[in-house]
């Protein structure tokens, strides 16, 4: 099965201390056309029972990898218009460009038991897109001062795992990915825990996650997941791609994705 249309827009292996964050003005215009689209979507989704809140979000403006480390530069914008924008209409980026969509930015963190497995979460039917998919533990990029992206993955571990610090050994940023269905940029960590696959699959919350779904980390065990890839999320896909560049090297990352 082909792999989902996904973009990587920079690869690396960023540790905490070396992704920089800084605000700038948005360069986010809406049209009419636009701004009615986001009333008509916020109201069909809540509609359809999907629980909602217009919570403030980053919108991406602008990247730069300068040797080891990460510049990230943001404004704000909000899950309103990414639901209006991005998630239900990412076609406003061929009619009016890339200044009439939210793009918000998620951060979505593989989970390394360690005993040897890629932990992620099996998405619940009440989450706004990809219900019942397996997806990395995630959440989007909230506007904070200071703001450190390695605390929001450590914020969205404790809200879905109930992780502390003692539960985690090591984060690092592997990528910039775009889920090209959405065009919604992505920021795509690895984080080893301290804690058993059984001891994680105990604490997964079931407000956003029916189960969790693991494999070994292994060659052959993620090249035979990403043949299910219907099953995944594009990010998901993403995640075990740059996990395995990772481990298993360029040559094997470069097999899979021609």
């Amino acid at each position: 099965m082909p792999l989902p249309p996904l973009k990587f827009h920079l690869i690396g292996d960023w540790l905490p201390g070396h992704i920089h964050c800084s605000w700038s003005d948005s360069t986010l215009v809406l049209s009419q056309k636009a701004q009615d689209l986001i009333s008509d979507e916020w109201e069909s989704v809540a509609r359809r029972g999907v629980r909602l809140f217009d919570g403030p979000m980053c919108r991406l403006e602008s990247y730069a990898a300068r040797g080891n480390d990460l510049s990230l530069t943001f404004s704000r914008t909000s899950y309103r218009i990414f639901v209006g924008t991005n998630l239900s209409h990412p076609e406003l980026g061929d009619e009016f460009g890339v200044q009439s969509l939210a793009n918000p930015v998620g951060v979505s963190s593989g989970l390394l038991s360690c005993d040897g497995y890629m932990v992620m979460g099996r998405r619940n039917r009440s989450v706004a897109y990809y219900p019942n998919r397996i997806h990395p533990f995630a959440g989007a990029l909230e506007p904070r001062e200071p703001l450190d992206v390695f605390d929001e993955v450590r914020r969205e571990l404790a809200e879905e795992l109930s992780f502390g610090p003692a539960d985690i050994a090591d984060i690092r940023c592997l990528g910039l990915v775009e889920d090209v269905s959405l065009r919604q940029p992505e920021l795509v960590f690895i984080t080893r825990s301290t804690r058993t696959l059984i001891e994680i699959e105990a604490l997964v919350d079931k407000k956003e996650h029916d189960a969790s779904w693991s494999i070994e980390s292994k060659a052959e065990d993620i090249k035979a997941a990403m043949r299910r890839s219907s099953e995944l999320t594009p990010v998901a896909v993403a995640a075990l791609l740059l996990w395995g560049r990772k481990e298993f090297g360029a040559t094997w990352f470069s097999a899979q994705v021609e």
